[in-house]
Parts: structure tokens; C-alpha cells; sequence
């Protein structure tokens, strides 16, 4: 798929991304900010998983997910399914965020390529990402 919905965010907000293999992915911290221009566009936040990303791997840990629209139901009007995936992804990354230490599981998951990056020089935070979706009425 050539046309995703996340390059309808603001150029801002791309800024803060890291765009490899079709998907964007953000820090955790820019996630609320990415949740939210999703919501002021009427983007439909989908959710999206925990990753490492760094210069030589892309790793997903997908039991540390959000999925914003799993509860929602698809007949409600557009309007209201993009607020409530907004604020369920917001309430989730929160949950999220007390549950699990996103560097310890990057760690545990991707022990190698994360040796390598720290020993070339990186930080461990520089590695953890999360990979985000969102999509379009028209895309849904």
C-alpha cells in the first residue's frame, strides 16, 4: 500500500517519526500529540505496536499494543468512532505505560541487535519506538 493515512498528519508531527518499511512509528512520549492531530483531522487512531528501531533491525513486541478500535462499534457515525478511538488509545497508552517498562522489554525481546546499537554508541531510549496507525472513512 503506497497511500497511508498517516501522511495526512501534520508536517510537524512527521517530523518526530521514523518512517522505514511503510510505517511510521514515535517516541512514547510524542504519542499523545500524534493521537491527537489524528482527532482534530478526523483520523480514526487504529493503534499500533511496541517496536525496536535502530540502524540494522525493526522489531515488533506485539503483546505491548494498543487497538483503539477493537470495542468500537462500526456503525457508529464516523465522527464518533474517531473520538472514541481517540480517547480509548489515550486511556490504553496510559495503562500501557504502568504496566510494562517498554526498554526492559525491548531488551528482553531483541537482546542482540540492542547490544549492538548501545555498543555502537546508542542509548537504549533512542531504540524503543511505537509503530502508530490511523486511517481515513474512506480507507476504513
Amino acid at each position: 500500500m503506497t497511500d497511508i493515512a498517516e501522511k495526512l498528519l501534520p508536517a510537524e508531527i512527521l517530523a518526530k517519526a521514523d518512517f522505514r518499511q511503510n510505517e511510521y512509528a514515535w517516541r512514547i512520549a510524542d504519542l499523545p500529540q500524534v493521537i491527537e492531530a489524528a482527532r482534530a483531522l478526523g483520523l480514526r487512531n487504529i493503534g499500533g505496536q511496541l517496536q525496536i528501531r535502530t540502524p540494522d533491525a525493526i522489531g515488533e513486541c506485539d503483546w505491548v499494543q494498543i487497538d483503539a478500535c477493537q470495542l468500537i462499534p462500526p456503525v457508529l457515525p464516523w465522527e464518533a468512532q474517531v473520538e472514541m478511538a481517540a480517547n480509548v488509545a489515550l486511556q490504553d497508552l496510559q495503562m500501557l505505560k504502568a504496566e510494562f517498562n517498554f526498554g526492559k522489554e525491548i531488551s528482553e525481546a531483541f537482546p542482540e541487535p540492542v547490544a549492538r546499537f548501545i555498543e555502537a554508541g546508542g542509548t537504549l531510549e533512542e531504540a524503543v519506538w511505537f509503530v502508530w496507525y490511523v486511517d481515513t472513512e474512506e480507507t476504513a
